[in-house]
């Protein structure tokens, strides 16, 4: 059969094949067809269909076409791969923004399911009018690769300009809008340049642009206090300072260790009439060591406290201290509350229901001891234990560090 055929039948291969995804279906399923072998390099060609009600027939009509191949750097050596989709054709899937761009992220040493959603989602939700809080939203999906149930997924958007909303690059204009993903702990601005970072390219702009991220990385690290914190030519000139406390606390409150030299997003638009000098901005990647887990899953405390060079200067100012502190108290009575956290953790195991079962059923590890020694429901509990304890021990750790009662 030709390939371009092979959507069209995708439904049937699935219903003619013997999956636990067949059976009591909640969850939406994506149907993926490769002509070969996903690999970590090369871009296999692929037909998709995304059946939302797992109850309904899909239709040829619903069928795309792309190229996909596996995503992430360890993640690779688990048994249970994540994967990059591009479509040839933009989609709008489950409510998310229309885009040709997807991760299928496999969250494989994380029983919850839900860390990274959780994270996200606890991001996007402290953005207010003219305050973007810029994060990956996602969905949970099963996922049949030609035909073999591979469990439960987080389809997930991914981190680029569209997400962003930054303006596309212009090749006549002398300053453009940049994207800089930290992927090593040398990311902490702590000396100029820009080791620790890759330059993620977008649109026309492939040649390399180091040029603000060595500029900011340069002021960070040498400028003395008094042109640091200068009023109109000092850090809040380059740094969006409320974007930058919400993303700081976010660390904090997951406790992701990696997450605060590595793997982060730090971005800066064009120039605009609207934002003639434009600042850098901080976007959260990566989440699944949180919550009382590490990159490993091993257990981690609730009293380490995180921070990088950058954040240690800020806090070193008393204004900037204070509206630390402030910032803290109220997230904690609103977002970060462990009873709104708790809420949200409900609400995904409800979304989730029996896929967890079916996802516990295909992937025992063979290699790895963890999730295996962990169920579902303890991970959940152990979760939200540790949200109250780490909560607890954050609030009087930033009055200590503050000053501020």
């Amino acid at each position: 059969m030709p390939f371009a055929l092979c959507a069209l039948v995708i439904a049937t291969l699935a219903a003619d094949s013997p999956s636990p995804a067949t059976n009591a279906q909640n969850l939406p399923v994506l149907h993926l067809k490769t002509a070969r072998p996903v690999g970590s390099e090369a871009r296999v060609k692929c037909d998709v269909v995304l059946a939302a009600d797992p109850g309904a027939a899909s239709r040829p009509a619903d069928a795309l076409s792309g190229v996909v191949k596996f995503h992430g750097a360890s993640s690779q050596g688990y048994e249970k791969k994540s994967y990059a989709l591009a479509l040839d054709e933009s989609a709008r899937w489950l409510g998310m923004r229309k885009s040709s761009h997807w991760v299928l992220n496999a969250a494989f040493v994380d029983r919850s399911l839900m860390r990274h959603k959780l994270a996200y989602d606890l991001y996007r939700s402290l953005a207010r009018e003219g305050a973007p809080r810029r994060a990956s939203a996602s969905r949970f999906i099963e996922l049949q690769l030609n035909a073999d149930y591979r469990g439960v997924y987080l389809l997930m958007e991914r981190l680029d300009r569209s997400l962003l909303e930054l303006h596309r690059h212009d090749s006549n204009a002398t300053a453009h809008a940049c994207m800089y993903k930290a992927v090593d702990h040398a990311a902490n601005f702590s000396q100029p340049g820009h080791a620790g970072y890759e330059q993620r390219a977008h649109d026309g702009l492939l040649v390399p642009y180091w040029k603000p991220m060595d500029e900011f990385n340069g002021f960070v690290s040498r400028a003395p206090d008094a042109e640091f914190f200068h009023p109109e030519t000092g850090i809040a000139s380059r740094l969006d300072l409320g974007n930058a406390m919400d993303f700081h606390l976010l660390v904090l409150l997951t406790s992701n260790i990696d997450g605060i030299t590595k793997n982060f997003i730090l971005y800066r638009d064009a120039p605009s009439p609207a934002e003639p000098r434009p600042r850098f901005r901080f976007s959260p990647w990566d989440y699944d060591a949180t919550f009382g887990r590490s990159w490993e899953a091993s257990r981690v405390g609730h009293t380490e406290w995180l921070s990088n060079h950058l954040f240690n200067r800020l806090l070193g100012n008393r204004e900037y201290a204070r509206r630390f502190a402030a910032r803290w108290r109220e997230l904690r009575e609103r977002e970060f509350s462990t009873a709104s956290i708790a809420r949200m953790i409900d609400d995904n195991a409800a979304t989730l229901g029996d896929a967890v079962h079916r996802n516990a059923a295909r992937w025992k590890s063979q290699s790895h001891a963890y999730p295996n020694r962990l169920t579902f429901a303890e991970d959940l509990r152990e979760m939200k234990a540790w949200i109250h304890a780490r909560s607890e021990w954050l609030n009087s750790e930033i009055a200590r560090r503050t000053g501020v009662q």
